[in-house]
């Protein structure tokens, strides 16, 4: 059970590109979406559009940023797991309940 208030954190198909990584940077045997990093760790704070994780879509690496600040509670998902849209990777405990 997450606490009350927390957001969750979700990979959706076309996501924005990865700013930090090039396409030809990523694995090309991936048929489905990958987790490939975790930027950030439980506990580590974060900011609103902050890149908090890096997905592989083929060969394209979509990043995920937080929807709000606050502080990374829990990863759901492992570097490495294949993921579905809509699926809740992680979740974050916004300011306001900090």
């Amino acid at each position: 059970m997450v606490e009350p208030g927390a957001i969750s954190i979700q990979y959706s198909e076309g996501a924005q590109p990865a700013s930090a990584l090039t396409a030809r940077e990523a694995p090309q045997n991936l048929s489905a979406a990958t987790l490939l990093q975790w930027c950030v760790f439980p506990g580590d704070p974060v900011e609103k559009d902050q890149e908090i994780l890096l997905i592989a879509e083929g060969q394209c690496l979509r990043s995920v940023s937080a929807a709000s600040s606050g502080t990374l509670l829990v990863q759901w998902s492992e570097a490495g797991d294949l993921v579905s849209a809509g699926e809740t990777l992680g979740w974050i405990r916004p300011l306001q309940y900090d």
